[in-house]
């Protein structure tokens, strides 16, 4: 059984998580709450947590103080932040440091679920014993969507928003879980990263359009993928193609 608090300042937010992590059945025991960084740091002075969820606005001390000066009380825990869509640049940032993942709000079960399960198979693996999951946590993951079965609605979700203005992150809060998850299983199961993944498909789409339409202005076919700057579009559109959009028509026109 693993041990983690909680850091959260806002108690409707708090509850949610805390009535979420008991309903999954995990091997995860919460042991204290805390309203502000300081409370939290002091609880984990004095106890022995392996896992902490922190919010990244926290009275007192924010979430990544929090987590850094933890981890030199205790260099084995593990950290997740609870972000707000606002603060995701600054998260991703986060990322590179010591935190294990991170959960967009608001938190929903199947977020929650993905980083939880793979925090405790971390948690195992690290300390050497991993052994058959517990019978409840079994069920959790049955419960939850296969990654190869995530990738190809993810992937299906990516095709039909070709005209939009698609990011890993809003893919992410449309799947309930956190765009880290949504970047590896785009390498696992594509081969590239999201963006590279997405740019493709827009280029293709690109060429398809320019082969009907040649009369198509190169601001209008940015414009209309969503690329929203015409150089910007020229620069991906050269870098998939080998040539500019302009070079592409007239390399068509000639029947090149």
């Amino acid at each position: 059984m693993y041990t983690a608090i909680i850091a959260e300042d806002s108690k409707p937010i708090l509850r949610n998580i805390g009535a979420l992590m008991q309903s999954m059945e995990l091997p995860i025991r919460i042991t204290a709450t805390a309203s502000n960084g300081l409370e939290a740091l002091e609880y984990i002075k004095a106890h022995p947590v392996d896992i902490l969820l922190t919010d990244i606005r926290m009275p007192k001390l924010d979430g990544l103080a929090l987590i850094e000066q933890s981890k030199q009380a205790q260099p084995g825990l593990k950290a997740v932040l609870i972000s707000g869509y606002s603060d995701f640049e600054y998260t991703r940032k986060a990322l590179g440091l010591q935190v294990f993942d991170y959960l967009l709000k608001p938190v929903e079960r199947h977020q929650l679920a993905e980083v939880m399960q793979r925090l405790v198979l971390h948690l195992q693996e690290q300390q050497g014993s991993v052994k058959e999951l517990p019978e409840g946590m079994g069920a959790a993951l049955q419960k939850t969507k296969s990654s190869e079965e995530l990738f190809r609605q993810v992937e299906q979700y990516v095709q039909d928003q070709l005209y939009a203005p698609l990011s890993i992150t809003e893919v992410a809060l449309k799947f309930h879980v956190s765009p880290s998850y949504v970047s590896r299983i785009f390498k696992k199961y594509s081969q590239q990263t999201f963006v590279h993944y997405s740019m493709r498909l827009k280029i293709v789409e690109a060429c398809r359009l320019l082969a009907l339409r040649p009369e198509l202005k190169v601001k209008e076919l940015a414009e209309r993928l969503s690329f929203g700057d015409q150089h910007y579009f020229s620069k991906v559109f050269k870098e998939y193609t080998g040539v500019s959009p302009t070079e592409y028509k007239e390399g068509r026109s000639s029947g090149g």
